[in-house]
């Protein structure tokens, strides 16, 4: 469903630039205009599939992001938490055994709507007998008159059929069908409705142009309309079959415009040239751009003096990556240079170490995988360690690996965290009641905290106990613990938290971690994650669709020379 709103999102913007476009450059001849609908109709079939699987252009449009004070580095988690994020497991999706009100709807809609299509397309193939003069077939188009065409005027069977050949000739039942099955794939959009009345009167309109232009009376012709007209009317029935049948939609307009004798001027091929070069250029922008947040020029980053890039070949188990950084120095070891993307971009957020699931690296060529780089750099002044790791460093990327990069939002799966139906389990955090911390872990990046620092992130621990994990954590507000602990080292998805609830409390939780896949309950122990959080500490768990950040490599090469 998001796919197909956010086509329906793009391809309102396509056809009200192509709108403005023909209104601009005067197009109005029928067939012009039908060929230019008509490919908007397959180009909206055609959209949601590009934007599922299509490549993408970055569009930096959006205002850049305000990068805040760098803040002091939180606490790390201890070594008995920080195993188990190295290898999270996956639990399954939890489903209430209900169906989403809107995907039931809309495929109620689209089956509805599908069903029609199909009857009227196997009665157009059955068709012996017609009221009126009807041209049908979506690939071998044949026209069938009434039984009283035997009694018509030469000069009225003629002009009858110049239209229905010309139906023929475009192949406008083809066109009318593909608008009816994008209409029943987006029924819920008024755009795929006006789409398809306005090709079905267009097309009309051409066929009549095209009588006309051979030579036929704009009077008479209009009667004969007319009497075909009536004698629909008479009989009381519609055409149900999918085709093009005569007088068609639209018909006072075109009796209108008939009889007006003003003649539609022609089209110049450079004009023609223009509007189908700016259509296609708006159609192709809007379908592939994807909106980024532009790069802010307002701040000038700080950037190393001195920079010592060197490819490292690593020796078979050795561990690359890792390193060391002083105020003003940083030295990164041997690490792949998505190793090194991660650690410029993802490691560090708003200038202080990323709290939950870091977003996943998309693109970029094979290599940033297995070549190892090794960077020794050296900044003016006693620059802290947390601005060399982030921004300096993702301007060395960008100056010596030609580093481009965007973050796109997509819908992923989710858990959302709410109050369980029973309460809230919790305890109040009591201020001073924190166990100390070992305050040298602050020091190698933001210096030793106060006591105000420590109380905000005093205590977070997870033993195991046979098959079972403890996880006892001091003085966390509920989303600091959504975000440190459960989707970073347990559930391996974004975690949202929607409990709404302030305050600081004391967490006590125990249960069985899922073994590869295996949910908990099977594997004996105590209960699941799902079930503890609700039990223990009133908290509910629940899965869904969310919102969930990429970062897309658009470009990057081999560093250049030191």
């Amino acid at each position: 469903m998001t796919i197909l709103f956010e086509s329906a999102i793009r391809v309102t913007l396509i056809a009200a630039i192509i709108a403005l476009v023909l209104f601009a450059m005067r197009i109005k001849r029928a067939a012009v205009l039908h060929a230019v609908w008509a490919s908007v109709v397959l180009l909206m079939m055609l959209l949601p599939a590009w934007v599922a699987w299509g490549p993408k252009a970055p569009l930096p449009v959006l205002p850049p992001e305000r990068s805040p004070a760098i803040e002091l580095l939180p606490p790390p988690l201890p070594a008995g938490l920080a195993e188990r994020s190295s290898a999270p497991s996956l639990s399954p999706v939890r489903e209430d055994g209900g169906y989403p009100v809107i995907p039931v709807i809309y495929l109620l809609g689209t089956g509805v709507l599908l069903l029609r299509l199909g009857i009227g397309t196997v009665r157009a193939t059955r068709l012996q007998s017609c009221v009126v003069p009807i041209t049908v077939g979506i690939l071998r188009p044949r026209i069938l008159l009434p039984e009283t065409a035997k009694q018509w005027p030469r000069a009225q069977l003629d002009a009858v059929l110049a239209h229905e050949r010309e139906h023929a000739r475009r192949r406008d039942p083809l066109f009318q069908w593909l608008a009816l099955l994008n209409r029943a794939i987006f029924w819920f959009h008024p755009l795929a409705w006006w789409l398809e009345r306005k090709i079905s009167g267009l097309a009309e309109e051409a066929c009549d142009a095209t009588v006309i232009a051979g030579g036929y009376d704009a009077r008479e012709y209009s009667e004969y309309l007319l009497d075909l007209a009536r004698s629909v009317e008479r009989a009381g029935a519609r055409i149900e079959a999918v085709g093009m049948a005569m007088p068609g939609i639209g018909l006072t307009h075109r009796i209108r415009q008939m009889l007006s004798g003003v003649p539609v001027p022609r089209i110049s091929r450079p004009r023609m040239a223009c509007t189908v070069a700016i259509c296609a250029a708006a159609a192709a922008i809007l379908a592939a751009g994807t909106l980024v947040r532009a790069q802010s020029k307002a701040v000038a980053t700080p950037k190393f003096e001195v920079a010592s890039i060197r490819r490292c070949k690593e020796e078979p188990g050795q561990r690359g990556g890792g390193g060391n950084s002083s105020p003003g120095r940083l030295r990164v070891n041997c690490t792949t240079v998505k190793g090194l993307i991660n650690q410029a971009y993802l490691l560090f957020a708003n200038g202080r170490f990323r709290v939950g699931l870091r977003p996943p690296i998309e693109g970029g060529p094979a290599w940033i995988n297995s070549e190892h780089y090794e960077i020794n750099a050296k900044a003016e002044g006693s620059v802290s360690p947390v601005m060399m790791n982030g921004p300096m460093l993702q301007a060395l990327l960008e100056d010596r690996f030609k580093l481009r990069v965007h973050r796109e939002t997509r819908d992923v799966p989710v858990y959302t965290l709410t109050v369980a139906k029973d309460g809230l389990k919790l305890q109040p955090f009591k201020e001073g009641s924190c166990t100390p911390v070992d305050r040298s872990q602050f020091a190698p990046f933001s210096g030793p905290p106060s006591q105000d620092q420590i109380d905000k992130n005093c205590h977070a621990r997870g033993t195991k106990d046979g098959l079972n994990l403890k996880v006892d954590a001091q003085g966390m507000t509920i989303d600091e613990f959504s975000k440190i602990f459960l989707d970073t080292h347990t559930l391996g998805r974004p975690v949202i938290n929607k409990a709404d609830i302030a305050g600081r409390f004391d967490f006590h939780l125990e249960y069985a971690p899922e073994n590869r896949g295996v949910p908990a309950d099977e594997v004996g122990g105590g209960p699941s994650i799902f079930t503890a959080l609700q039990e223990q500490l009133g908290l509910k768990l629940e899965s869904a669709k969310g919102p969930g950040e990429f970062f897309v490599i658009d470009s990057v090469e081999r560093p250049s020379e030191n």
